[in-house]
């Protein structure tokens, strides 16, 4: 975030995530204790289309702001931040009663391009790889009480 410092505006690139592909559940793992981005490991592989971005400001240099994008600053914006920041976007998945994982996969789905509804997907584990962190974070700040380990 330092990097970004000298501008009043960043924009934050979208990693769209499957709300249904997952690995099928062997004996080795529990899918009902795993949360969400545990398990939804499939991003969509299309390139070259334009999809929602986030940003972020620093309101000192904001006249104004917009709910997509602010054009009132005084300042510099970076609107070429995937190298260093994007979000995972999970779309539909809240919805979703009961077990996300509704389309299975093989683990060889790890390493070739799979369709589903006509789009391509790739695996992407970055957030899962974080997910120890993401949990003792929650952990230390709701508390035992609130969630299992």
């Amino acid at each position: 975030m330092k990097e970004f410092d000298g501008f009043t505006q960043i924009t934050i690139e979208q990693n769209p995530m499957s709300s249904a592909l997952c690995f099928k559940n062997d004996s080795s793992q529990d899918y009902s204790r795993e949360w969400g981005f545990e398990k939804l490991l499939f991003r969509d592989w299309r390139t070259k289309i334009r999809r929602d971005r986030k940003y972020a400001i620093q309101a000192r240099n904001v006249l104004a702001t917009g709910v997509h994008m602010s054009e009132n600053i005084v300042g510099k914006s970076l609107h070429h931040t995937e190298a260093k920041i994007r979000y995972y976007h999970y779309h539909n998945s809240i919805q979703v009663v009961g077990e996300p994982c509704r389309v299975l996969l093989p683990p060889s789905a790890k390493k070739k391009i799979t369709f589903h509804e006509k789009l391509p997907y790739v695996y992407d584990d970055n957030m899962k790889q974080l997910a120890n962190t993401i949990k003792q974070f929650e952990h230390e700040t709701l508390g035992t009480s609130q969630l299992p380990l």
